[in-house]
């Protein structure tokens, strides 16, 4: 079970305090580099049965990153709101809706366009 922990920071430690929680996912990502490589020795022996629990602890893995980068990047957009610095929900990149991926930094105000469809 995932629960939320709260403490408090003084303003100027929070880019530290971002710093201290991300070298758990370094740690993770280093781990995860070295169980891909015996993933990759597994199956080139066709050892498929520790091939597949390896690769199993690797999703969980994957998923623990994730979540603890959530929560960095939560930390961050609301540091940086604070400091006014950045409108982070202004800024975000954003994909092109033919499917181009190229960020773009402008901002991107709400559309106040009706739909006109079956009118």
């Amino acid at each position: 079970m995932r629960v939320k922990i709260s403490y408090g920071a003084d303003l100027k430690e929070v880019p530290e305090e971002v710093d201290q929680l991300y070298t758990y996912v370094s740690s993770k990502v280093r781990a995860m580099q070295k169980q891909t490589e015996q993933v990759e020795d597994l199956l080139a022996e066709e050892d498929l049965s520790a091939a597949l629990g390896l690769i199993d602890r690797m999703r969980k893995t994957m998923t623990s990153i994730d979540l603890r980068l959530s929560d960095i990047e939560a930390i961050t957009e609301g540091y940086l709101n604070h400091k006014g610095e950045r409108d982070v929900q202004q800024r975000r990149p954003s994909l092109d809706p033919t499917g181009e991926s190229s960020p773009r930094t402008e901002s991107i105000q709400p559309s106040h366009h009706q739909n006109n469809e079956g009118t």
